[in-house]
C-alpha cells in the first residue's frame, strides 16, 4: 500500500478538474510503493502531439506519456490526452473515467519500469492492469466493448 501520496492534478482543458486527487489515490491504491509524487496532466491534442514528438521522435498525440523523474521515491509525471481519451471511450463504449483510470494505472506501471514493446512484457503489464481494475470494479479493457 502506498504511505505518501504527493498527487497534483494540472487540468489545462476543463475549468474543474475532471476527477480528484482522492479519486487518483483509490485508483493507484494497489501499488505497493511507500511513497509517491506524481503530476498529472490533462493536455489537447496539439500540447500531446509536442512532447510525444520531442522525447520519442513520434510525430502525433497520444493517450498517455508517462515521464519517470526519480525511482526512489517514484517521482513522474503522466500527461494524459483528453481529446484522445475522450474519443477511445467513446469507440470502445465504456466510461470515460473508467478509461481515465486504466490510462492512470498503465502510465504508473510504466513510472515502475514495465513496457509493452514485447509480447511477453505486454501480457505481464495487461495482466497487472487486468487486477487492478478488477479491484476497483472495472470491466477488463482489453475484451471488446466495441458496438459494431
Amino acid at each position: 500500500m502506498i504511505l505518501s501520496q504527493n498527487i497534483t492534478i494540472q487540468d489545462t482543458i476543463h475549468s474543474r478538474n475532471l476527477f480528484s486527487k482522492k479519486v487518483c489515490s483509490l485508483w493507484l491504491s494497489s501499488f505497493k510503493h511507500h511513497n509517491i509524487s506524481l503530476t498529472i496532466r490533462i493536455v489537447d491534442e496539439l500540447e500531446s502531439q509536442l512532447l510525444n514528438n520531442k522525447f520519442r521522435n513520434i510525430n502525433k498525440p497520444t493517450n498517455i506519456l508517462s515521464f519517470l523523474i526519480d525511482e526512489n521515491p517514484i517521482v513522474g509525471d503522466l500527461i494524459l490526452c483528453h481529446p484522445i481519451i475522450k474519443k477511445e471511450a467513446r469507440d470502445q463504449n465504456i466510461k470515460i473515467k473508467d478509461h481515465y483510470a486504466h490510462l492512470l494505472i498503465h502510465g504508473y506501471l510504466h513510472l515502475t519500469g514495465l513496457d509493452h514493446e514485447k509480447e511477453k512484457n505486454a501480457q505481464i503489464m495487461e495482466n497487472k492492469e487486468i487486477a487492478i481494475l478488477k479491484k476497483l470494479r472495472i470491466k477488463n479493457p482489453y475484451k471488446s466493448n466495441i458496438i459494431k
